[in-house]
């Protein structure tokens, strides 16, 4: 459980702290739609070659942020020794915004989503007042 918790503390203090303003984030090539739009989420777009990718959230034409997963299994593959990088991220470019970064519990059955247990860490570039109002009807 510490273990989670400082990582996902690493990953806030570098994403939150070494981002200026005004860059857009865009989809990479071939990520594919995985998902409609998804209430305070947006579309999900993922890697079909690669599933612990991270998954971009977007709304309207826009990235307004990415998913992070991560099972307990992975977390049980944690290197040794301590320090060396347990999942790399995709690197946001300078000047992006970060409004806000949700961290949660997930089980199977609450979305779509790993079958399994899991942590997920959501990273949005809009307010949190704007991604409530995320709807499937627009």
């Amino acid at each position: 459980m510490k273990k989670v918790f400082a990582l996902v503390a690493v990953v806030v203090v570098v994403l939150v702290g070494g981002i200026a303003c005004g860059a857009k984030v865009t989809v990479p090539e071939g990520y594919e739609q995985a998902s409609p739009v998804v209430p305070a989420m947006g579309e999900h777009w993922i890697d079909p070659e690669d599933p612990t990718a991270p998954i971009y959230l977007v709304y309207e034409g826009e990235v307004i942020g990415l998913e992070v997963v991560w099972t307990e299994d992975m977390l049980a593959e944690v290197p040794s020794p301590p320090g060396e990088t347990i999942k790399a991220l995709l690197a946001i470019p300078v000047g992006a915004v970060v409004d806000h970064v949700d961290v949660g519990w997930m089980t199977p059955g609450i979305h779509e989503g790993p079958p399994v247990d899991h942590w997920e860490m959501h990273i949005y570039f809009i307010s949190q007042e704007e991604k409530a109002a995320i709807n499937p009807e627009g």
